[in-house]
């Protein structure tokens, strides 16, 4: 079944609105990001439509946009094996070949060791049960909590060299992207080998909304997951108009997240009524600090200062969703 694989891609030709794209964060092992974005979007009120490649450089906060025809995107619907003019991208490795008027971008990247969300017949990734529904807005899948990444890419004459660094793949399709979300993910933290990845959105959901959330933390080669759909309970949650205090139970675990934004952000493109647009402000210098407890006992308390981090849209009402 296609929905057990959320790498591979959910298109068609007929199905419009639509967009799926694929997130990759790369850092070297200086401490330099990333994002590289491929995909495709169609319009559902034009015939507009668009492959391309989206690129942020978390160092000097520059976005880069390149357009390719919907002829030159080749991708896969068994698995995650993507063409997209000369540029072609997978699990496995990135090979860019850009050399447009606004950028430059060359080389390759491989990696090993990927750590995905498992999928299952009754979990079906990151979504659960959820996946199964056909009339939600937006899908979300984790293809790597976490990896080891090598190889160079030259980005307008500057070189990045990820040997020994880390990476984070993860991907969203649908009709279109939530009204208002908050998400975070790191895999540096100071003192230990973990990655975590959290996001709060609004649902729409038979006429009405809910906020949903998806929380993963990998340590120790297990996940821990608090999500809505496994009935996670959220104890806390409010902005102090600098940081985000975020806590939650599942059973006898309750993970304490604290998320503060970058000071480098830059403006992604994302899916809007006729064309992709820039609205998505994405730090990858953001601050986070988690604390994971069983029952009264602390098993992990670490903290990153090179998290990706985005609070789009009325945050506020979205947090008072989520206290309901």
């Amino acid at each position: 079944m296609l929905l057990l694989k959320p790498e591979a891609f959910h298109g068609n030709k007929s199905k419009r609105p639509f967009f799926e794209g694929w997130y990759h964060k790369l850092t070297t092992k200086s401490n330099k990001s990333l994002a590289i974005i491929p995909g495709i979007y169609k319009s559902g009120q034009s015939k507009n439509e668009t492959a391309f490649i989206m690129v942020f450089d978390g160092s000097n906060k520059k976005v880069f946009f390149e357009r390719y025809s919907t002829k030159e995107f080749e991708c896969s619907k068994s698995e995650y094996k993507l063409y997209i003019g000369s540029n072609y991208f997978s699990l496995d490795e990135i090979k860019l070949d850009i050399n447009s008027k606004s950028f430059q971008l060359n080389g390759r990247v491989t990696t090993k060791y990927l750590k995905p969300w498992p999928v299952s017949l009754f979990e079906p990734g990151c979504m659960g049960w959820y996946t199964y529904i056909p009339t939600m807005e937006c899908f979300h899948g984790i293809l790597s909590m976490d990896h080891s990444l090598s190889g160079k890419l030259e980005l307008n004459k500057s070189l990045y060299n990820f040997s020994d660094g880390r990476g984070y793949i993860e991907k969203d399709w649908g009709k279109n992207f939530p009204e208002n979300w908050i998400w975070a993910q790191a895999n540096h933290f100071e003192n230990n080998h973990a990655s975590i990845s959290a996001s709060l959105a609004t649902i729409p959901w038979k006429k009405k909304k809910f906020a949903g959330f998806i929380v993963g933390l990998f340590f120790n080669n297990q996940l821990y997951r608090f999500t809505t759909y496994k009935n996670t309970i959220i104890k806390e949650i409010y902005f102090d108009s600098k940081i985000l205090h975020w806590h939650l139970q599942q059973k006898d675990m309750s993970l304490k997240l604290t998320i503060e934004r970058g000071k480098k952000g830059g403006l992604l493109l994302a899916p809007d009524k006729n064309d992709m647009i820039p609205k998505v402000k994405e730090y990858l210098d953001g601050k986070i600090h988690c604390q994971l407890y069983h029952n009264e006992s602390k098993i992990f308390d670490d903290s990153s200062n090179l998290c990706a981090t985005e609070f789009i849209g009325d945050t506020k009402k979205l947090i008072e969703m989520a206290l309901k």
